[in-house]
């Protein structure tokens, strides 16, 4: 699986092009020097991405190091306005789970903490496809409008601005399979993976096996 076919699949899975997908293909990094967030940030990211994507006969995102792939991706790769937003998605998802079984996120059992990232991701999906829906109404009016070059991209500018958010939980899903699935575990010991690839072969019979690395 290359880059882009992992894109490609985390768009699929969480209804939403992956934020900050643009920099690393092009390897725009923003400017902020140093990771901005804490080993604290990195460890508790670590708990959330594990239950995304947990051990079983296979490695889980905990053993990936996903937490500070997450913090380092987040610092290099997202623009400032992103960079809050997530950090918000963190302070959002402990306050929710002090919510709803009061206590903070790393007390919670294995099964708590599915049933509260499980609905996250429901109400993660349901909310891309409203914005999903905005952003196609809002090419439609504006190729209706048949405005002048400048005129569209100002306006587009105006409406992107009062588009819906996503939802809290979208960056965190995305980053966790994003980490996890270019992390040397997850490309060696999840998918299948042939260092050096052999010839080709156009007509592959399927045998049900996971995707390949490379």
């Amino acid at each position: 699986m290359n880059r882009r076919d992992l894109l490609t699949m985390i768009a699929a899975v969480t209804g939403t092009a992956m934020l900050g997908a643009g920099r690393v293909m092009a390897y725009v990094p923003t400017e902020t020097g140093e990771n901005l967030f804490t080993p604290q940030d990195a460890a508790f990211l670590d708990e959330v991405a594990e239950t995304i994507i947990p051990a079983t006969d296979t490695p889980g995102a905990k053993d990936a190091g996903v937490g500070a792939f997450m913090t380092q991706f987040v610092s290099d790769c997202y623009d400032a306005e992103e960079q809050a937003a997530f950090r918000d998605s963190i302070d959002t998802l402990k306050s929710e789970a002090q919510a709803q079984f009061g206590k903070p996120f790393e007390d919670l059992t294995a099964e708590e903490r599915q049933q509260m990232l499980q609905e996250a991701m429901v109400a993660a999906s349901a909310q891309a496809a409203v914005v999903a829906q905005a952003k196609e109404e809002m090419r439609i009016q504006a190729r209706d409008q048949q405005q002048s070059a400048d005129t569209a991209a100002t306006a587009q500018a105006q409406t992107e601005a009062d588009l819906p958010a996503l939802h809290w939980f979208t960056p965190i899903q995305q980053l966790t399979l994003f980490g996890f699935f270019t992390s040397e575990i997850g490309a060696t010991q999840v998918l299948r993976y042939e260092p050096v690839p052999g010839e080709y072969i156009g007509d592959l019979e399927y045998d049900g096996g996971p995707a390949w690395a490379t």
